[in-house]
């Protein structure tokens, strides 16, 4: 494994761990940026081996997300942007195992999301699967400083991979 793994939160107890525990098999280091919850979201968090910092909200996740960048101590070569409410599934999780130990050119992956709303997978409708940088190879990418809708840019010219699952 060489992959670190940074999630924003505020007040997000009741996802934080089934988020952090399907990162167990793709990696090294979770960093939790926690915006000063006052529930139990970082207790749960550093009890599952995470790495917590406290840092207000800036107002927006672009300047959240290139501090957390910049500023943990990141030393893997891969890393990834999840949500607190976001899962890795076992299908994506082989996958990126797999496509992250090849030594190819690739500076960046990525991953379709889905929508699960009342335990049913929204297939229909313009939802699925939407395509988002997730990954990307430590010192190529950066969040765009938008307000909203931001995304991870990577440095020019780089080759990308969009996974399966």
């Amino acid at each position: 494994m060489n992959l670190s793994v940074i999630i924003l939160t505020h007040n997000e107890e009741i996802h934080i761990e089934r988020c952090i525990r399907s990162l167990n098999s793709i990696s090294d280091k979770v960093f939790v940026i926690d915006s000063f919850s006052n529930d139990r979201t970082e207790e749960i968090a550093k009890n599952l081996g995470a790495t917590v910092h406290k840092k207000k909200w800036p107002g927006n996740h672009s300047e959240q997300l290139n501090w957390a960048i910049e500023n943990c101590d990141i030393k893997t070569k891969w890393v990834m942007r999840l949500d607190a409410d976001e899962i890795i599934s076992l299908e994506l999780a082989e996958e990126i195992n797999r496509e992250l130990s090849k030594n190819e050119s690739i500076k960046g992956f990525f991953l379709k999301r889905g929508h699960i709303f009342l335990g049913r997978k929204i297939l229909h409708g313009g939802n699925f699967p939407i395509k988002l940088l997730r990954i990307w190879e430590h010192g190529f990418g950066s969040c765009e400083k938008k307000l909203m809708d931001e995304h991870i840019v990577l440095k020019r010219d780089c080759k990308t991979k969009l996974l399966k699952h």
